[in-house]
């Protein structure tokens, strides 16, 4: 038979015929990994490494999240923001559900871009603080290539502040503080109280 024949039993040059081959080996040590997986998976579990489908149980965090009112102060707050200024100093994005962030707050200032963003991680809503600087200011063209070839990364995201809410229960007063810590620059003196 040819070299790619389905009924080849036989390596050509070779005394061995592929069905009298040991496969005893393979499945000993086949079994001997599967008599430990049960520890190993209760390891992956304990260290939230494995995924599982939380679909129902993230939609349902969601959707009290948004009705705590959270989002909408937030986003009332940027609007008050805007219209005190005159322009829009601060961005503001809203995400549909499948998506983990449910909004985010942008103010730049000096090429920098500070947010504030509210976002699920599992089912535990989260604040964010961050700031993110673009270096890529670059026009030169071998510059740019330097930087690639260096694997210079030409946007720094540095997180600032981090807060999960166990219970949803913020006041006007306590969204204010968040917009003032983002208009500040993140100045540690305006650093939000939770």
């Amino acid at each position: 038979m040819g070299i790619f024949s389905r009924s080849a039993t036989t390596i050509p040059g070779a005394t061995v015929r592929f069905d009298e081959l040991d496969c005893d080996a393979t499945t000993k040590v086949s079994n001997d990994a599967k008599k430990g997986s049960a520890s190993l998976l209760e390891f992956l579990r304990e260290r939230q490494l494995i995924t599982t489908d939380d679909t129902y149980e993230i939609e349902r965090v969601r959707e009290r999240v948004e009705k705590s009112g959270i989002v909408q102060m937030m986003l009332e707050t940027c609007g008050i923001i805007n219209r005190l200024v005159g322009r829009t100093i601060v961005d503001s994005h809203s995400f549909l559900p499948s998506i983990p962030i449910l909004c985010c707050f942008i103010f730049v200032e000096d090429g920098t871009e500070y947010f504030i963003r509210l976002e699920l991680q599992g089912t535990i809503p989260t604040l964010i603080f961050a700031e993110r600087k673009c270096r890529d200011t670059v026009t030169n063209d071998f510059v740019r290539w330097a930087h690639r070839l260096a694997d210079i990364e030409p946007v720094t995201i540095t997180i600032k502040l981090v807060h999960e809410f166990q219970d949803i229960s913020i006041s006007p007063e306590q969204v204010r503080e968040w917009f003032m810590y983002l208009i500040s620059c993140m100045d540690r003196s305006r650093t939000p109280s939770f």
